[in-house]
């Protein structure tokens, strides 16, 4: 099978095609043929080479790649959900040593995947469960009240995408920062207020909210800046160990989806969201696998609004 794969670290000109063994399904396990699975900022990461303390034992090649879609191409003893032919998205820990997401065949447990409707945009789809997952991950961390208020930076991001129209959904009022070119992306959304980015963003926050808001999820990684628009004893949500939030007055708690690759019933919520509308997928480009390396710049210089987006033929 091919595989977008690099066998030393470097820059994106260490990406190519290479040729790989086809995986097989053991107890409990799925191969998917992959339809498309996405290029995150994450898997730059570990191709530039600054994941290796986490990637002890693996050999190379490497294959990034945390989320896809596809069709279930092997069954394994024991799988009952999931049978041949079927659409599913999933996810996978690249740094594993069956690899990650970005090949044509890709072999995980059968919880890692979620059944998909045939009519299923298998593009779009790949796009949901990395983020997705994020995305639910967060809401059950605020564990906010209806009517509570909380503040969403960087919500036309791709994790800030999906927290949105949860938030929306759960009944809380939610409040965003935008650039001026995202501001009918997230009213579309359904965001209630829509702050200026900069200096003038605490101050008119605190003009509708002097206490400050309920909740801050911080996707634009703004850390205690952020955090110190949230009222005493809110609770704030980060997404990224590296930048931490400090403030003591907050409840704070973080949330790393390389801890729940294995939660099916998540990922089937988030495939039943997906067919409901709830969510909306954002593909900014689609590469074939031929490409890797340019989906890796991309990736790096950053700015789209939209996903990154590996097809296998």
């Amino acid at each position: 099978m091919q595989a977008s794969a690099f066998s030393e670290f470097g820059g994106p000109e260490v990406v190519r095609v290479m040729d790989l063994p086809l995986p097989r399904a053991r107890a409990g396990e799925v191969v998917v043929r992959v339809a498309a699975a996405t290029v995150n900022p994450t898997d730059t990461l570990m191709r530039a080479g600054k994941q290796v303390a986490m990637m002890n034992g693996l050999e190379p090649p490497f294959v990034a790649g945390m989320e896809f879609a596809g069709q279930v191409h092997e069954v394994g003893t024991g799988v009952t959900t999931l049978v041949v032919g079927q659409p599913v998205m999933g996810l996978v820990n690249p740094r594993r040593p069956e690899r990650g997401a970005q090949a044509q065949y890709v072999v995980l447990p059968a919880g890692s995947a979620a059944a998909l409707p045939p009519s299923t945009d298998l593009v779009d789809a790949s796009t949901v469960p990395m983020n997705g997952l994020t995305a639910l991950m967060v809401m059950e961390a605020l564990a906010l009240p209806r009517g509570a208020t909380v503040l969403v930076t960087g919500a036309a991001g791709a994790v800030g995408g999906y927290v949105v129209p949860l938030a929306k959904q759960a009944g809380l009022t939610v409040v965003v920062d935008a650039k001026p070119q995202d501001v009918d992306w997230l009213t579309r959304l359904g965001v209630d207020e829509i702050l200026p980015r900069g200096d003038g963003m605490d101050a008119a926050l605190r003009a509708r909210w002097p206490a400050g808001v309920d909740g801050l999820v911080d996707a634009a990684l703004l850390g205690n800046r952020a955090a110190a628009m949230v009222r005493d004893g809110g609770i704030a949500v980060t997404l990224r160990k590296a930048n931490p939030i400090t403030d003591a007055r907050l409840t704070v708690r973080h949330v790393s989806v390389t801890d729940r690759v294995n939660d099916g019933a998540s990922l089937q919520r988030l495939a039943k969201l997906l067919q409901d509308g709830v969510l909306t997928p954002r593909v900014a480009v689609r590469l074939p696998v031929q490409d890797g390396a340019q989906a890796h710049r991309l990736v790096e210089q950053g700015g789209m609004r939209g996903r990154v987006v590996l097809t296998f033929a």
